[in-house]
């Protein structure tokens, strides 16, 4: 007991210690947790051989982290971007699995696996685009506010792509998709009236504020009760949990408990994200990973700058201009957290293979390390190519703030 609980401080310490050196040295923090997850987890030096505790902990700071975006949320602006963001969603969804999946038809004559993989490669991580948001100044900008509703509504489809995910296998008959139509509308529904409620009675007041208020401690207490309760009933009306937590802190923000509310909320939520970032490392099969480097690389040079070209492409034919497209489209490179849900759903039903997903999980991971690097170069090349071929200077502040600080 006493050397699980060293070997798991060590690993803590280690992953603060290099979080910092990255830091200094101008490069993500998050990369430095991840590669002390690879080296230190179950196939490097194998100080943590179980993570599911870990792992279940991390889930909780993704919860967290829409708990806050929600408080955070100006809905006049979210109201405006939200169309846009629901079709450039809809449309990855369909483009990617479909392309996915005739290219593993073709290669291994089997599609269900590609379907699932596509699924996954489809959501972007939350966690880290809002990561290199915040580091890039880019919240208020238009870039950061098209990016965090792609960012929603891609929570959103995780729950019939999850639905559809459970059903490949199987027959997929009118009860199932009328099942899948069902509580897509329910989502919708609930973030429309949420919406529409909100931005009427502008604020109110919330139970029991002035007590939580009082007392940091209770108060933080009570902020953490109300988003996990929020991801509760939602997950009870089998919704994505992650809806919940957002709607939770959207009523938050909108009460006189917003303000005190996100300032008690916010040290939680780094210290789970902190620990979302050490998991995405203890996942990786070390192993496998240097057997497979090649495959591995492959993949991650076509699916971050597949999804950044078609993200770019999609928001361009929406309507926003170079820079506003270009900078959100590599917020949106990170493959998401929620990937890892759909590939254990697509395991346990059968639809992807154990290789398959190992496979998957190693690019997942690996774009997650990779993505905050990927949008230092690509900020640096757009630099380049405005000062010596003439291109007109960015407006946006994520193509010249510091940024590297996730």
């Amino acid at each position: 007991m006493h050397q699980s609980i060293s070997a798991l401080a060590l690993v803590l310490a280690a992953a603060v210690a290099l979080g910092l050196v990255m830091n200094r040295l101008r490069m993500p923090a998050a990369a430095g947790f991840i590669l002390v997850g690879v080296a230190l987890g179950p196939t490097g030096l194998g100080l943590i051989r179980d993570s599911g505790s870990i792992e279940t902990l991390a889930e909780l700071g993704v919860l967290m982290l829409l708990f806050i975006i929600g408080m955070e949320m100006r809905l006049a602006s979210f109201s405006k971007s939200l169309p846009l963001a629901l079709g450039v969603t809809g449309i990855t969804c369909l483009v990617i699995p479909v392309s996915v999946g005739l290219f593993t038809y073709a290669v291994h004559g089997e599609i269900l696996g590609g379907i699932v993989i596509g699924f996954m490669l489809s959501i972007s991580s939350t966690a880290l685009a809002m990561k290199m948001i915040e580091d890039s100044e880019e919240k208020d900008a238009p870039a950061g506010r098209i990016a965090l509703a792609v960012l929603v509504a891609q929570d959103l489809a995780v729950v019939p792509l999850l639905l559809i995910t459970n059903t490949l296998s199987g027959d997929l008959n009118a009860r199932t998709l009328i099942g899948v139509g069902t509580k897509l509308t329910l989502a919708f529904a609930l973030l429309g009236a949420f919406i529409y409620v909100l931005r009427k009675i502008k604020s109110f007041r919330f139970p029991a504020s002035e007590y939580l208020l009082k007392n940091s401690d209770v108060g933080t207490l009570g902020v953490l009760g109300i988003c996990f309760a929020s991801a509760t009933a939602s997950g009870i009306l089998g919704l994505s949990p992650a809806l919940g937590a957002f709607l939770g802190g959207l009523v938050v923000g909108h009460s006189t408990l917003g303000r005190g509310a996100l300032v008690m909320a916010r040290p939680v939520q780094s210290i789970l994200l902190f620990v979302f970032f050490l998991s995405v490392g203890l996942l990786i099969d070390l192993d496998y990973l240097i057997r497979q480097a090649w495959i591995i690389g492959a993949a991650l040079v076509v699916v971050t700058g597949g999804k950044t070209v078609l993200n770019f492409i999609l928001l361009t034919l929406g309507g926003k201009n170079f820079d506003t497209a270009f900078a959100a489209s590599l917020f949106l490179s990170p493959v998401g957290e929620f990937s890892f849900v759909i590939a254990g759903a697509g395991l346990a039903a059968g639809d992807l293979s154990p290789g398959g997903y190992k496979l998957a999980i190693a690019v997942i991971a690996m774009s997650l390390l990779a993505s905050p690097i990927f949008f230092l170069l690509a900020r640096l090349a757009h630099r380049l190519a405005v000062k010596h071929l003439g291109l007109p200077a960015p407006q946006t502040a994520s193509l010249h703030s510091a940024g590297a600080d996730i």
